[in-house]
Formats: C-alpha cells, sequence, structure tokens
C-alpha cells in the first residue's frame, strides 16, 4: 500500500519513542510528538484535549465497522518546531483486534477538513499508520 495522498500543507504526523500496552484497550505512548508542515498553520493546541483519529482505510480488514480511536494528552510543550506531547493514550473498545503499534511506527494524519470553516462539520481526522520505511502498512497482505 506504498503512497497515498495528503497535500503537504495539511501533513501532521505523530511520533513517539515507546509504546505500552498495560490498560485493556488503551496504549500508553511515550516520547510522542506532532511534527509536520501544517504546525505552521494551526492555532495553540489546549494543554488538555484529544482527537478522534479514523483508522477505517487501514483497519477495515479486522474489523465489520469503522475504527476511530481517541488520542489523548495532558500537557503540551512547545519547541524545535514540534509539539511535545504528555500524558498520551491512545484508546479505542477493539485495541487489542487491530495490530499494535511498534515503537519505529508513526501515524500520519490528513487536516484538510479541519480548517477553521470546515472544522465544525468534521470530527474526526483520517489518519494512517505509517511503516519505519516511511510506507503505510497494507493489512490486507498480512492476515
Amino acid at each position: 500500500m506504498g503512497k497515498f495522498m495528503i497535500s503537504e500543507k495539511f501533513r501532521l504526523e505523530i511520533h513517539w519513542k515507546k509504546v505500552k500496552y498495560e490498560i485493556d484497550q488503551i496504549a500508553l505512548i511515550e516520547g510522542c510528538y506532532l511534527s509536520g508542515p501544517v504546525l505552521k498553520e494551526i492555532a495553540k493546541l489546549n494543554d488538555k484535549d484529544f482527537i478522534d483519529l479514523d483508522f477505517v482505510n487501514q483497519y477495515l480488514i479486522f474489523l465489520d465497522h469503522y475504527y476511530i480511536a481517541r488520542f489523548s494528552w495532558a500537557g503540551i510543550e512547545y519547541k524545535l518546531n514540534k509539539i511535545f506531547l504528555k500524558e498520551v493514550r491512545l484508546e479505542n473498545v477493539n485495541l487489542n483486534v487491530v495490530p499494535k503499534l511498534n515503537n519505529s511506527d508513526y501515524i500520519v494524519i490528513d487536516t484538510k477538513d479541519h480548517e477553521e470553516e470546515k472544522h465544525a462539520y468534521h470530527f474526526v481526522y483520517p489518519a494512517y499508520l505509517i511503516r519505519k520505511d516511511g510506507l503505510m502498512y497494507d493489512f490486507r497482505s498480512m492476515k
């Protein structure tokens, strides 16, 4: 599944150092930060907040319905063209059904429908799990 189309202007990446699955339905993400061209355009983030990530395009192979995971944080720090997040969690009731995140993976988010005039009509962010080599996982070939 290599390439996928996201305008660079709207690309947001979530990177991390370590993911732990210690709590059912929750992945704890350590050393997490946001990067990407869209950081030049976004408003200041709330110190404690969340966004809902829509992984349906990749994970439909595992579930017979949508897969939206809540990505939340409690604490932020801006530095070096990145936003570092604290107390990060990824939550979904099906978290143990879909493939686990690897420490070397990252997530790409398409924020194009979240400009101020459109945001109120789009409640989730299309998201894609990416391997360390920059290619999107193709779970259909892994099943």
